[in-house]
């Protein structure tokens, strides 16, 4: 399964949503690139314990945004490009959610020290899950 993908049964809203969602987020992100072949239905089903047809919503949702779609023998593939300017907004909106993180950390009276040590250890665990998941 991606590591960039997950869902939460309880957050209220609809699975196949969520998959949506996080797809549209990591092609603007450039985590999923042009080319690139998505899960199976059937593979990611299983990897995140939902049903098939949950998956299969979410995947013709996407088909139907024109930004994947279902090749004959090649499964699942990334057909949309959302870099350019649209990646630039989105890092500087991550940088504005970096900026309200830490003021929010300061306005609980967090030690800037052990605010760092915890966003280091996060990076150090995404990249090596990461690179984990790029062996495979």
């Amino acid at each position: 399964m991606p590591i960039w993908l997950t869902v939460n049964s309880r957050s209220g809203v609809p699975m196949y949503v969520q998959i949506v969602e996080q797809v549209k987020h990591a092609l603007e992100v450039g985590t999923l690139q042009p080319g690139e072949q998505l899960p199976t239905v059937r593979r990611l089903a299983s990897d995140l314990t939902i049903a098939p047809n949950t998956i299969v919503k979410a995947y013709n949702d996407l088909q139907t945004m024109g930004l994947i779609e279902s090749r004959p023998g090649a499964g699942t593939v990334v057909v949309a490009d959302l870099n350019g300017s649209l990646r630039a907004q989105q890092v500087e909106a991550l940088f504005g959610r970096l900026e309200a993180l830490v003021r929010d950390a300061a306005g609980l009276g967090l030690d800037p020290t052990e605010l760092e040590a915890r966003f280091r250890a996060e990076i150090a665990r995404f990249y090596r899950e990461k690179e984990v998941e790029g062996e495979r």
